[in-house]
Protein backbone atom coordinates (compact mmCIF):
# COMPACT_ATOMS: atom_id res chain seq x y z
CA UNK A 1 0.00 0.00 0.00
CA UNK A 2 1.49 3.34 -1.08
CA UNK A 3 0.66 6.93 -0.21
CA UNK A 4 2.77 9.23 -2.44
CA UNK A 5 3.65 12.56 -0.93
CA UNK A 6 2.01 14.74 -3.61
CA UNK A 7 -1.22 12.79 -3.64
CA UNK A 8 -1.37 12.79 0.16
CA UNK A 9 -1.03 16.60 0.25
CA UNK A 10 -3.72 16.94 -2.39
CA UNK A 11 -6.09 14.67 -0.50
CA UNK A 12 -5.62 16.62 2.70
CA UNK A 13 -6.55 19.85 0.95
CA UNK A 14 -9.67 18.52 -0.75
CA UNK A 15 -12.81 20.02 0.81
CA UNK A 16 -15.73 17.84 1.66
CA UNK A 17 -13.77 14.62 1.95
CA UNK A 18 -14.96 12.91 5.10
CA UNK A 19 -13.46 10.11 7.08
CA UNK A 20 -15.96 7.48 6.01
CA UNK A 21 -14.25 4.21 5.07
CA UNK A 22 -15.69 1.18 3.36
CA UNK A 23 -14.95 -1.84 5.51
CA UNK A 24 -14.59 -5.50 4.82
CA UNK A 25 -14.94 -8.12 7.51
CA UNK A 26 -13.57 -11.61 7.84
CA UNK A 27 -16.91 -13.00 8.88
CA UNK A 28 -16.93 -16.77 9.28
CA UNK A 29 -19.85 -19.10 9.93
CA UNK A 30 -21.16 -19.27 13.46
CA UNK A 31 -19.25 -21.61 15.71
CA UNK A 32 -20.58 -25.12 15.49
CA UNK A 33 -20.26 -27.98 17.87
CA UNK A 34 -18.26 -30.80 16.36
CA UNK A 35 -18.76 -34.47 16.96
CA UNK A 36 -16.38 -36.90 18.58
CA UNK A 37 -13.15 -38.10 17.12
CA UNK A 38 -11.69 -41.44 18.21
CA UNK A 39 -11.06 -41.12 21.92
CA UNK A 40 -11.54 -37.34 22.00
CA UNK A 41 -14.55 -35.07 22.40
CA UNK A 42 -14.17 -31.75 20.63
CA UNK A 43 -15.11 -28.41 22.08
CA UNK A 44 -17.10 -25.66 20.36
CA UNK A 45 -15.32 -24.35 17.29
CA UNK A 46 -13.73 -20.91 17.52
CA UNK A 47 -14.19 -18.57 14.53
CA UNK A 48 -10.45 -17.79 14.45
CA UNK A 49 -8.80 -21.12 15.26
CA UNK A 50 -7.31 -23.29 12.51
CA UNK A 51 -7.01 -26.99 13.37
CA UNK A 52 -4.65 -29.63 12.01
CA UNK A 53 -4.83 -33.35 12.84
CA UNK A 54 -2.24 -36.11 12.63
CA UNK A 55 -3.16 -39.80 12.68
CA UNK A 56 -0.77 -42.77 12.65
CA UNK A 57 -2.33 -46.12 11.82
CA UNK A 58 -0.91 -49.64 11.89
CA UNK A 59 -2.45 -51.58 8.99
CA UNK A 60 -1.82 -55.12 7.78
CA UNK A 61 0.80 -54.98 5.06
CA UNK A 62 -1.51 -56.50 2.44
CA UNK A 63 -4.13 -53.81 3.10
CA UNK A 64 -1.93 -50.71 2.84
CA UNK A 65 -2.92 -50.12 -0.79
CA UNK A 66 -6.65 -50.75 -0.26
CA UNK A 67 -6.84 -48.41 2.76
CA UNK A 68 -4.89 -45.81 0.79
CA UNK A 69 -7.41 -46.00 -2.08
CA UNK A 70 -10.39 -46.08 0.31
CA UNK A 71 -9.36 -42.80 1.95
CA UNK A 72 -8.97 -41.11 -1.42
CA UNK A 73 -12.34 -42.42 -2.59
CA UNK A 74 -14.03 -41.20 0.59
CA UNK A 75 -12.51 -37.75 0.04
CA UNK A 76 -13.70 -37.63 -3.57
CA UNK A 77 -17.24 -38.52 -2.47
CA UNK A 78 -17.28 -35.88 0.31
CA UNK A 79 -18.03 -32.99 -2.04
CA UNK A 80 -20.47 -31.46 0.45
CA UNK A 81 -17.64 -31.29 3.00
CA UNK A 82 -15.28 -29.66 0.44
CA UNK A 83 -12.72 -32.44 0.84
CA UNK A 84 -9.51 -31.93 -1.16
CA UNK A 85 -6.54 -34.28 -1.41
CA UNK A 86 -3.48 -32.06 -0.95
CA UNK A 87 -0.74 -34.69 -0.99
CA UNK A 88 -0.44 -38.47 -1.25
CA UNK A 89 2.40 -41.01 -1.34
CA UNK A 90 2.36 -44.83 -1.50
CA UNK A 91 5.46 -46.97 -0.95
CA UNK A 92 5.10 -50.70 -1.67
CA UNK A 93 8.78 -51.61 -1.30
CA UNK A 94 10.44 -53.52 1.53
CA UNK A 95 8.87 -51.18 4.10
CA UNK A 96 5.30 -50.66 2.89
CA UNK A 97 3.77 -47.36 4.00
CA UNK A 98 1.56 -44.53 2.80
CA UNK A 99 0.88 -40.91 3.69
CA UNK A 100 -2.01 -38.63 2.80
CA UNK A 101 -2.74 -34.98 3.51
CA UNK A 102 -6.34 -33.84 3.17
CA UNK A 103 -8.39 -30.70 3.79
CA UNK A 104 -12.12 -30.70 4.53
CA UNK A 105 -14.81 -29.17 6.69
CA UNK A 106 -14.94 -30.45 10.29
CA UNK A 107 -17.76 -32.88 9.45
CA UNK A 108 -15.69 -34.33 6.60
CA UNK A 109 -12.63 -34.72 8.83
CA UNK A 110 -14.84 -36.48 11.38
CA UNK A 111 -16.02 -38.97 8.76
CA UNK A 112 -12.47 -39.67 7.62
CA UNK A 113 -11.30 -40.23 11.19
CA UNK A 114 -14.16 -42.66 11.77
CA UNK A 115 -13.33 -44.51 8.55
CA UNK A 116 -9.66 -44.79 9.45
CA UNK A 117 -10.26 -45.89 13.03
CA UNK A 118 -11.84 -49.14 11.82
CA UNK A 119 -9.11 -49.89 9.27
CA UNK A 120 -6.35 -50.70 11.75
CA UNK A 121 -4.80 -49.87 15.07
CA UNK A 122 -4.38 -46.21 15.96
CA UNK A 123 -0.88 -45.74 17.35
CA UNK A 124 -0.88 -41.95 17.55
CA UNK A 125 -3.44 -39.18 17.18
CA UNK A 126 -2.92 -35.48 17.81
CA UNK A 127 -4.47 -32.12 17.04
CA UNK A 128 -2.79 -28.73 16.85
CA UNK A 129 -4.50 -25.35 16.81
CA UNK A 130 -3.31 -22.03 15.36
CA UNK A 131 -4.97 -18.79 16.43
CA UNK A 132 -5.43 -16.56 13.37
CA UNK A 133 -7.31 -13.78 15.16
CA UNK A 134 -4.44 -11.29 14.91
CA UNK A 135 -3.71 -11.69 11.16
CA UNK A 136 -7.45 -11.64 10.45
CA UNK A 137 -7.84 -8.36 12.33
CA UNK A 138 -4.74 -6.88 10.64
CA UNK A 139 -5.99 -7.78 7.18
CA UNK A 140 -9.43 -6.33 7.91
CA UNK A 141 -7.87 -3.05 9.05
CA UNK A 142 -5.55 -2.86 6.02
CA UNK A 143 -8.40 -3.63 3.64
CA UNK A 144 -10.55 -0.90 5.15
CA UNK A 145 -7.69 1.59 4.72
CA UNK A 146 -7.23 0.55 1.09
CA UNK A 147 -10.91 0.97 0.29
CA UNK A 148 -10.93 4.37 1.95
CA UNK A 149 -7.82 5.40 0.02
CA UNK A 150 -9.35 4.21 -3.26
CA UNK A 151 -12.52 6.22 -2.60
CA UNK A 152 -10.46 9.35 -1.99
CA UNK A 153 -8.48 8.77 -5.18
CA UNK A 154 -11.68 8.40 -7.19
CA UNK A 155 -12.95 11.72 -5.82
CA UNK A 156 -9.60 13.30 -6.65
CA UNK A 157 -9.74 11.91 -10.21
CA UNK A 158 -13.13 13.55 -10.78
CA UNK A 159 -11.85 16.89 -9.52
CA UNK A 160 -8.71 16.67 -11.63
CA UNK A 161 -10.83 17.41 -14.69
CA UNK A 162 -8.69 17.75 -17.80
CA UNK A 163 -5.33 17.94 -16.02
CA UNK A 164 -3.57 15.14 -17.91
CA UNK A 165 -0.54 14.90 -15.62
CA UNK A 166 -2.73 14.65 -12.51
CA UNK A 167 -4.99 12.06 -14.16
CA UNK A 168 -2.01 9.90 -15.13
CA UNK A 169 -0.61 9.94 -11.60
CA UNK A 170 -4.00 9.28 -10.01
CA UNK A 171 -4.89 6.44 -12.41
CA UNK A 172 -1.51 4.83 -11.81
CA UNK A 173 -2.04 4.99 -8.08
CA UNK A 174 -5.59 3.63 -8.44
CA UNK A 175 -4.26 0.65 -10.39
CA UNK A 176 -1.70 -0.08 -7.67
CA UNK A 177 -4.31 0.24 -4.93
CA UNK A 178 -6.64 -2.12 -6.82
CA UNK A 179 -3.82 -4.68 -7.09
CA UNK A 180 -3.20 -4.38 -3.35
CA UNK A 181 -6.91 -4.88 -2.63
CA UNK A 182 -7.10 -7.98 -4.80
CA UNK A 183 -3.97 -9.47 -3.20
CA UNK A 184 -5.35 -8.80 0.26
CA UNK A 185 -8.74 -10.27 -0.72
CA UNK A 186 -6.90 -13.46 -1.75
CA UNK A 187 -5.11 -13.63 1.58
CA UNK A 188 -8.37 -13.06 3.43
CA UNK A 189 -10.00 -15.87 1.45
CA UNK A 190 -7.12 -18.17 2.39
CA UNK A 191 -7.55 -17.35 6.08
CA UNK A 192 -11.31 -17.91 5.84
CA UNK A 193 -10.70 -21.30 4.25
CA UNK A 194 -8.13 -22.15 6.90
CA UNK A 195 -10.54 -21.55 9.81
CA UNK A 196 -13.59 -23.03 8.07
CA UNK A 197 -11.77 -26.25 7.15
CA UNK A 198 -9.29 -28.54 8.87
CA UNK A 199 -6.15 -30.39 7.77
CA UNK A 200 -5.72 -34.14 8.29
CA UNK A 201 -2.33 -35.88 7.97
CA UNK A 202 -2.61 -39.66 7.70
CA UNK A 203 0.34 -42.06 8.09
CA UNK A 204 -0.22 -45.73 7.29
CA UNK A 205 2.48 -48.11 8.50
CA UNK A 206 2.79 -51.90 8.36
CA UNK A 207 5.97 -52.42 10.38
CA UNK A 208 4.21 -54.09 13.33
CA UNK A 209 2.14 -56.43 11.16
CA UNK A 210 4.76 -58.22 9.06
CA UNK A 211 4.65 -61.98 8.97
CA UNK A 212 7.32 -64.14 10.62
CA UNK A 213 8.81 -65.19 7.27
CA UNK A 214 8.82 -61.71 5.75
CA UNK A 215 12.19 -60.60 7.23
CA UNK A 216 13.74 -63.95 6.26
CA UNK A 217 12.50 -63.71 2.67
CA UNK A 218 13.81 -60.16 2.42
CA UNK A 219 17.21 -61.27 3.79
CA UNK A 220 17.39 -64.11 1.23
CA UNK A 221 16.35 -61.78 -1.58
CA UNK A 222 19.15 -59.39 -0.64
CA UNK A 223 21.75 -62.16 -0.06
CA UNK A 224 23.64 -61.70 -3.34
CA UNK A 225 23.83 -57.92 -3.00
CA UNK A 226 25.02 -58.22 0.60
CA UNK A 227 27.58 -60.86 -0.45
CA UNK A 228 28.99 -58.61 -3.16
CA UNK A 229 29.16 -55.71 -0.73
CA UNK A 230 30.98 -57.91 1.80
CA UNK A 231 33.49 -59.11 -0.81
CA UNK A 232 34.12 -55.57 -2.01
CA UNK A 233 34.71 -54.46 1.59
CA UNK A 234 37.11 -57.36 2.14
CA UNK A 235 39.06 -56.55 -1.04
CA UNK A 236 39.23 -52.88 -0.06
CA UNK A 237 40.48 -53.85 3.41
CA UNK A 238 43.08 -56.18 1.90
CA UNK A 239 44.39 -53.33 -0.25
CA UNK A 240 45.02 -51.36 2.93
CA UNK A 241 46.50 -54.32 4.85
CA UNK A 242 49.12 -55.46 2.26
CA UNK A 243 51.33 -52.29 2.37
CA UNK A 244 51.25 -52.22 6.15
CA UNK A 245 52.11 -55.91 6.29
CA UNK A 246 55.16 -55.38 4.04
CA UNK A 247 56.34 -52.46 6.15
CA UNK A 248 55.91 -54.45 9.38
CA UNK A 249 57.82 -57.41 7.86
CA UNK A 250 60.73 -55.18 6.79
CA UNK A 251 60.79 -53.54 10.21
CA UNK A 252 60.75 -56.91 12.01
CA UNK A 253 63.50 -58.29 9.72
CA UNK A 254 65.72 -55.24 10.30
CA UNK A 255 65.13 -55.36 14.05
CA UNK A 256 66.04 -59.07 14.06
CA UNK A 257 69.26 -58.44 12.16
CA UNK A 258 70.28 -55.71 14.57
CA UNK A 259 69.42 -57.86 17.55
CA UNK A 260 71.50 -60.76 16.16
CA UNK A 261 74.53 -58.55 15.57
CA UNK A 262 74.27 -57.09 19.05
CA UNK A 263 74.01 -60.57 20.57
CA UNK A 264 77.09 -61.87 18.68
CA UNK A 265 79.12 -58.79 19.67
CA UNK A 266 78.28 -59.36 23.34
CA UNK A 267 79.29 -63.03 23.01
CA UNK A 268 82.70 -62.17 21.52
CA UNK A 269 83.29 -59.60 24.24
CA UNK A 270 82.52 -62.15 26.96
CA UNK A 271 84.89 -64.70 25.37
CA UNK A 272 87.70 -62.11 25.27
CA UNK A 273 87.33 -61.41 28.95
CA UNK A 274 87.49 -65.11 29.84
CA UNK A 275 90.75 -65.57 27.82
CA UNK A 276 92.47 -62.82 29.79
Amino acid sequence: MRFPFLLSIALLTLPGCGNHAETSSLAVPAAAVQGQSPGEKRAARSPSIAYEHSLHLDVHEDKIGSVYEAVQAACREATADQCVLLESRLDTGNHASATLRLRARPTGIEKLLTLLSIQGGVTHISRTAEDLAQPMADHSRKLAMLHDYRSRLEVLRVRAGSNIDSLIRINKELAQVQNDIEALDGEIARLRQRVETEILNVHLDAVHHRSFMRPLSQALANFTSHLSEGLSSAITGLAYVIPWSIMLFVFAWGAGKLWGRSKRARARHDLGREDR
